[in-house]
């Protein structure tokens, strides 16, 4: 039963608003505005339907997993590289190989290094690899002392070429120019390829996690552009094994630099790049075609990620840098003008349109999305353009099952938080990314942002509300014009808001506009149970991105958070039926002795007709603060592995999934709070456990604990508000 529930939860809130959203996609000018259902009755049947039906079938994608494109987009600039053919090339690959705590704690970087050296070799391949960023490796033949140069000889062996290489930081560009240098002066080659292999974040945070150095800033897109103009040397592909780098801003970059790009949207598991086999093919054949290596890449990297990391995601595309280059922006800058008139008319629709896009990492709220999704749910003409420019220079895109409407190529829009939205702007300007795109992307977290601020006030998590909503035009006018000439900035309510840079990014022109539209579209739905239901109208639930059931259970000195979890159901009237099962996640290591934990609800997936549960669970690992991730399916619960939090060094992504083992302690963490709703800390729940065969997960008998829920409403906006406790 709780798994259905989990199902009605965000299925059926998705039908809601797609039902209200999915005819109102055409310009404002040209619709009918149909009277609302009697007694705001909603079809829930009706609404399962029209799930499948978000996208119209003229504006479905085909997937393009496994299919290699080998076509050359007509009026592109030719490509930078010229393979002589015959096996006659000389291709020198260079990896900067910032080992950080992936090496440090888990060897990874170790294992990689073993991969190649267990390739084949030739004379006219070279493998050259910088060595550095980790406090310890996992073999004496690399310093964590010095920096080094190493040269993969092959039958398992490696050379030095430069035993001290410094002790920077390998995320300097002056390191990252030297070595391209170094190798491009000493092994000189027609073909150069280059791999960044660390920890990623994306088109905004950069690359790499230095652990000798964890202040130092990643190298951005800026950083990297730069580093490859002063070498001045052409690529025939850059790689990224790290997260998140397969990116619309990334490509954009690296068009001046290379021909092809080699990365992965979303986050990679820890094992990364597998090098042995597509190396000793590239060593057999230097003239292979770049499409043909990349695919060589991304298919060894696919079938280890499916055979070694049960549970976890893996994406990795090959993108013609000429078509991203010359084309690419154009049509992204048409996009760009109408999808902001879009906002202004209806800025839902966009959120919808966003919110329904594939996202990376998502419980990170970087906000990367794939673009060929997000333009597709727009259903412009422009959008439809660029889909199809994009889906020309991806020429291989290769998923694990899971990861459906993932087509190879993200960009940064912002939705979650407008936390990055000065440094994205700051980062297009330095790379010449369309100027249009940077307006539309400030113009859609203006109104993110505003619809924040005008709620005013606040709520905490137990139901007290101190909500001061401008719902009115000039209220909220004189709200924003208050906010945007610094009278709030002593306010504790907007402090915030000021401390993220949002007066600088806001569009102040668009001010009026906005404030109109934030009256006439502004969550005000009752979320106080009445006959032990919440009832909304369409309109309302239209202004709904997110629903979760937060749990409590009271100690008799506070309050002990038990996680949120997507748990309720819709009836045919549009009203949310609460959980009333008082089962909640448990976890045991001998499927006898259960305790529950603070469980987190992340992200549902759907494939093959079935939908996966992606969750975590706050632990001590050995001592170390970490999440166990779980996976819920239609067979079973289980934990996949664990993730470091970065938040506190980096926003990078950790592309590191420690897998538990026999002999780990745990301890599993909740937050507290008192009866005030104060925040007091984290505190160890139940006691510690040592793993012997696997930690075992399953529902269990809440229901002898005090207990406290609330339903959490996240609007549009991303603004939250709270229903009325259940005790």
């Amino acid at each position: 039963m709780k798994k259905f529930f989990r199902f009605i939860l965000i299925v059926l809130i998705s039908l809601i608003v797609c039902s209200f959203l999915v005819n109102s996609c055409s310009k404002k000018s040209e619709l009918e505005v149909e009277p609302e259902p009697e007694n705001n009755k909603v079809n829930a049947q009706e609404l399962q339907n029209a799930v499948s039906n978000t996208i119209p079938a003229a504006w479905q994608v085909t997937s393009n997993v496994g299919l290699l494109d080998s076509a050359v987009a007509e009026g592109v600039r030719d490509k930078r590289t010229q393979i002589i053919g015959n096996n006659e090339d000389v291709f020198t690959i260079m990896v900067y190989l910032c080992g950080t705590d992936l090496e440090s704690q888990y060897g990874m970087a170790v294992n990689d290094l073993v991969e190649m050296a267990n390739a084949s070799t030739s004379d006219k391949l070279n493998v050259i690899v910088y060595t550095g960023g980790a406090k310890k490796w996992y073999t004496d033949a690399v310093s964590s002392r010095y920096n080094q140069i190493i040269k993969i000889e092959g039958d398992g062996n490696i050379s030095y070429l430069v035993e001290n290489a410094g002790t920077g930081t390998m995320l300097d560009t002056d390191t990252l120019t030297s070595f391209i240098e170094y190798c491009a002066d000493n092994f000189e080659a027609n073909r150069y390829g280059f791999i960044f292999w660390d920890h990623g974040g994306g088109s905004i945070s950069g690359y790499g996690y230095d652990e000798k150095f964890p202040d130092q800033d990643p190298l951005s897109l800026t950083d990297i552009d730069k580093a490859f103009t002063d070498a001045d040397v052409k690529f025939d592909f850059v790689g990224f094994d790290a997260c998140l780098m397969a990116t619309t801003e990334t490509a954009i970059m690296l068009s001046e630099h290379a021909d092809y790009l080699i990365g992965s949207e979303e986050s990679e598991p820890g094992i990364g790049w597998y090098y042995t086999d597509w190396l000793s093919k590239l060593a057999e054949n230097t003239s292979m075609p770049t499409i043909q290596i990349g695919k060589n890449i991304a298919d060894d990297f696919i079938y280890h990620c499916e055979r070694d990391t049960e549970g976890e995601s893996g994406t990795l595309s090959v993108i013609d840098l000429a078509e991203a280059g010359d084309i690419i922006p154009d049509v992204l800058s048409a996009f760009s003008d109408t999808t902001n008139s879009l906002i202004d008319e209806d800025y839902t629709n966009v959120a919808y349109a966003r919110g329904a896009s594939r996202e990376f990492a998502s419980d990170s709220m970087i906000d990367m999305v794939d673009l060929v999704d997000m333009a597709s749910n727009l259903k412009t003409d422009e959008s439809m353009k660029l889909v199809n420019s994009l889906m020309s220079a991806i020429k291989y895109n290769n998923t694990t099952i899971d990861m459906t409407n993932s087509y190879g190529l993200s960009i940064y829009f912002p939705y979650r938080t407008t936390y990055y939205v000065s440094d994205a702007l700051s980062v297009y300007d330095e790379i010449g990314m369309s100027q249009s795109y940077s307006d539309c992307i400030r113009n859609f977290a203006s109104y993110t942002g505003a619809g924040q601020i005008s709620n005013g006030g606040y709520s905490d998590p137990f139901g007290t509300y101190d909500y001061t909503y401008y719902d009115s035009y000039d209220g909220i006018y004189e709200l924003l014009y208050g906010f945007l000439s610094g009278s709030y900035v002593s306010d504790e309510s907007y402090y915030s808001y000021y401390n993220r840079g949002v007066d600088k990014w806001f569009n102040k022109d668009k001010a009026e506009d906005i404030a109109k539209y934030l009256s006439e579209n502004h969550f005000d739905g009752d979320l106080t149970f009445k006959d032990g239901k919440i009832t909304l109208s369409e309109k309302q639930w239209s202004l709904i991105d997110e629903v979760r059931l937060n749990m409590f259970i009271d100690d008799g000195e506070g309050y002990v958070e038990l996680g949120k979890d997507a748990l309720f159901e819709i009836d045919e009237e549009g009203s949310l039926i609460p959980d009333t099962e008082k089962y909640w996640l448990g976890a045991s290591t001998d499927k006898e002795n259960w305790q529950p934990v603070a469980y987190y609800h992340l992200y549902r997936v759907e494939h093959d007709g079935h939908y996966d549960f992606s969750g975590r669970i706050p632990v001590l690992l050995n001592g170390e603060y970490v999440n166990l991730i779980t996976l819920i399916d239609d067979e079973n619960m289980k934990v996949i592995g664990a993730y470091r939090d970065y938040k506190e060094d980096t926003d990078l992504i950790g592309k590191n999934l420690i897998s538990i083992k026999e002999g780990d302690e745990i301890e599993f963490v909740c937050d507290y709070y008192d009866y005030d709703g104060e925040y007091n800390g984290s505190y160890v729940l139940g006691d510690k456990v040592v793993v012997k065969d696997e930690i075992y997960l399953g529902d269990i008998d809440i229901s002898d604990y005090e207990l406290l829920s609330y339903y959490e409403f996240k609007d549009i906006y991303q603004q939250a508000y709270y229903s009325s406790v259940i005790r």
